[in-house]
C-alpha cells in the first residue's frame, strides 16, 4: 500500500480545548470547520462530539458526487458513490486531525471521514496547510448543498 490523498465526509468528530468553552464558543470555533448544523452534538467540560445527521449524508451525496464530477471534469470520481450509494457506513473511512485554534483557547479536532475519493500516490506523508485549506474553501464555498460544510481531506495509508 501506498501513501494517497484522500477527500471525504467528516462522520463524527471530537474537539478538545485547553479550555473550558461554553456552547456558543464552541459553535463559533467549530463553524469555521465544520457546519455544526449538519451534526448531532454533545457538549462536555472541555470536549464536544459531534456525529452527522444520517439523513443529510442520504439525502445529498448523489448531488455532491455530481458537483464533484463537474468541479474535476472527471466521471472516475463517483467510482465510490457506484459502490457504496447513500449509505456513509459502506465507505471506506480515515481517522485524521488538524489544530482548529492554536492560541487562547487552543482547540484540536479529531474527525474521522467517509473516504470519497482517494487520488494518486504522493511522496509526502504529511500536509500541514492544505488540508485546512480545502476544509475551509469547501466550507465557505456555496455548492448549495449542506455536505460542502462536512469536507475534509488528507494523506491516507
Amino acid at each position: 500500500m501506498g501513501t494517497f490523498y484522500a477527500l471525504g465526509v467528516v462522520k463524527k468528530f471530537t474537539a478538545k480545548s485547553n479550555q473550558t468553552l461554553n456552547e456558543a464558543n464552541w459553535m463559533e470555533h467549530l463553524n469555521e470547520r465544520l457546519d455544526m448544523e449538519q451534526y448531532t452534538i454533545n457538549f462536555r467540560d472541555n470536549a464536544i462530539e459531534g456525529k452527522l445527521k444520517k439523513e443529510v449524508f442520504e439525502k445529498n451525496i448523489k448531488d455532491f458526487y455530481n458537483k464533484l464530477v463537474t468541479i474535476t471534469n472527471n466521471e472516475l470520481i463517483s467510482i465510490y458513490f457506484e459502490d457504496s450509494g447513500t449509505d456513509v457506513e459502506k465507505y471506506q473511512h480515515w481517522v485524521t486531525g488538524m489544530t482548529v485554534k492554536e492560541h487562547s483557547p487552543q482547540i484540536t479536532l479529531s474527525a474521522e471521514f467517509a473516504i470519497l475519493f482517494i487520488e494518486g500516490k504522493v511522496s509526502v506523508e504529511e500536509f500541514s496547510i492544505e488540508p485546512k485549506l480545502m476544509n475551509w474553501l469547501f466550507r465557505h464555498v456555496d455548492l448549495s448543498n449542506p455536505l460542502s460544510g462536512c469536507i475534509m481531506t488528507d494523506i491516507v495509508g
